[in-house]
């Protein structure tokens, strides 16, 4: 989210963590050296929207290109001010434009994040393109939220570069039906302000438990409008439309995106949807990058460095969709993958890519993990009590202790079944979706299973890799039934070395990560009555629970 003066070209999403005060390991996309003087001038205007509402923004003109001008649009809620992206771009030849959101900082009217942002951004864009300085070509520019504001109005840009962000906001706050609670709190109640909002950090945990849901918001210090509206709206519908911009045609993409973030799986369904109709100068860039702070020791080596990768590519992207006269397109894979412990790249021409072959990894009735089927049926049972939650340790949430976590705290809790492979004998590539089958039943009218992929090492610590879930009803007239449940355990790129062994762990929770389903088939609005759940998990050749790998064969690279 958006950076404040900086040397460096920061990503948006690195000063809204910060804002939070939480520390952000994405990078810089690229750095023009300091000028000793400013090259730039700069004026602060207010724009009127279509309602009469007037919008602060920021104006940055070059000094020493001739107009006209194409344009750099970046429209955040995290405050305009700071100069870094005027100097960088300015001195490449781009005006740049920096505009407070609706009801933030420096801007008129009320803050509700996303309904305004396409309406808005249709303005501003009509009013650029009015200016005499404007060559009437503009790209968007930013991260998280500020990458949204480029979705809503990716129609009309004519380039857009969004870091970690979506079109789609439902995917983001239910990813596969499943309240994101920890993301919705940690940023929905610390940004309903003009400014910044001085929630405690301890009273927005402790407001992860409150029941019903509703009322956690006036427990942790305010009432907040949207947040309970997100809840009141558990399934896609008019109201998450409105804020959903993943539409037909858009403008050329360099769209980046995290193995850790918040964003990773609907970030990827924005980019390989088939309803969508790509220029050919898109790309999808996937690193190991977080929306917060990774607690653990990582290395990923010097390779990660995207500004050694990616400074040239971003410029020449802009340049040919912006400037007249640029160079042709150029012949290029549309999407490179960072491979995790491997601390590579890769490229290639698909998604998924076209060198993986989807192998079953079967869960056996011996707690083991296979690629050879089993011969035996049995049942694993465990009890869920929704009153002491099965944690997350790490994942894909907004926070502190983001991504790969060690996972050993979890190691003698009841509420779970754990199988586990052997150890490998040669390096194991997974890239791409990694998804699970599994055969489930429940005595409750509605419960949540979770599947988590993770490694264990050779020193015994234990590192998650990915998870995912999905809810479960019951007709509550009727006998319940076993179920097979296909969960999407969103994406990886990842070599596990030798000596590593895989595990797989099935739940009913990982709170705070994901609400805690309490049971009892109400509404997550008004539920309040939490009803102890009985689980049962069938493996076996009559119910064959599986997890499915993306595994890279790097021999047929092309």
């Amino acid at each position: 989210m958006q950076a404040q003066n900086t040397e460096q070209m920061n990503t948006s999403l690195k000063s809204f963590v910060l804002n939070l005060i939480f520390l952000c390991l994405l990078p810089v996309f690229f750095d023009v050296h300091a000028q000793s003087e400013k090259a730039f001038t700069k004026q602060t205007i207010m724009i009127p929207m279509d309602d009469g509402i007037r919008l602060a923004t920021d104006i940055y003109l070059p000094k020493k290109a001739e107009a006209p001008y194409p344009c750099i649009l970046i429209r955040t809620p995290y405050n305009k001010n700071g100069e870094g992206e005027g100097k960088k771009f300015t001195v490449l030849g781009y005006a740049v434009v920096k505009q407070d959101t609706r009801g933030k900082y420096e801007s008129e009217g009320e803050f509700y994040p996303f309904v305004n942002e396409r309406s808005d951004g249709l303005t501003t864009i009509k009013w650029i393109r009015s200016q005499s300085w404007s060559n009437g070509k503009i790209a968007g520019w930013g991260g998280s939220y500020v990458g949204y504001t480029q979705w809503a109005v990716a129609d009309r840009l004519n380039a857009m570069v969004p870091v970690v962000t979506s079109a789609n906001m439902y995917d983001l706050i239910y990813p596969s039906g499943i309240f994101s609670l920890a993301t919705a709190f940690n940023w929905g109640l610390k940004v309903d302000s003009r400014t910044a909002l001085s929630i405690d950090n301890k009273k927005i945990r402790e407001a992860y438990s409150i029941l019903p849901l509703s009322s956690a918001d006036n427990f942790a210090g305010q009432q907040n409008d949207f947040t309970d509206d997100w809840i009141k709206h558990q399934f896609y519908d008019a109201f998450w439309g409105m804020q959903d911009h993943r539409m037909a045609r858009i403008c050329p993409i360099y769209s980046f995106a995290g193995w850790n973030d918040i964003f990773l799986e609907t970030q990827i369904r924005d980019f390989t949807s088939p309803a969508i109709k790509h220029p050919p100068d898109s790309r999808l860039v996937i690193g190991p990058y977080a929306h917060g702070k990774i607690e653990i020791e990582t290395d990923y080596g010097d390779n990660l460095d995207i500004d050694q990768h990616f400074n040239e590519d971003i410029l020449a992207f802009l340049e040919r969709n912006l400037k007249d006269g640029a160079s042709t397109t150029p012949r290029r894979d549309p999407y490179v993958l960072f491979i995790m412990h491997r601390n590579e790249w890769y490229s290639c021409r698909e998604w998924p890519p076209e060198n993986t072959k989807v192998l079953s990894y079967f869960l056996g009735p011996d707690g083991g993990i296979s690629t050879r089927s089993y011969s035996e049926n049995k049942t694993f049972k465990y009890t869920y009590d929704p009153l002491s939650p099965y944690p997350s340790l790490g994942g894909t949430f907004l926070g502190k202790g983001v991504g790969p976590a060690y996972q050993n705290a979890n190691i003698n809790r009841k509420d779970q079944i754990v199988f586990e492979g052997p150890e490998l004998e040669n390096p194991l590539i997974l890239l791409g979706p990694v998804r699970a089958v599994i055969f489930v039943r429940t005595d409750v009218p509605s419960t949540d299973f979770f599947v988590s992929l993770q490694e264990v090492r050779p020193d015994g610590k234990i590192i998650n890799i990915q998870e995912g879930g999905r809810t479960v009803y019951n007709d509550v007239k009727s006998e319940p039934e076993i179920k097979k449940l296909d969960l999407s355990l969103w994406a990886t790129g990842i070599q596990i070395n030798p000596g590593h062994r895989l595990r797989v762990v099935i739940t009913s929770a990982l709170f705070p990560r994901y609400n805690r389903n309490i049971n009892s088939g109400e509404s997550i609005f008004e539920a309040k009555n939490p009803r102890t759940a009985h689980q049962t998990i069938y493996v076996g050749p009559i119910y064959p629970s599986r997890i499915l790998l993306p595994v890279l064969n790097l021999s047929g690279k092309r």
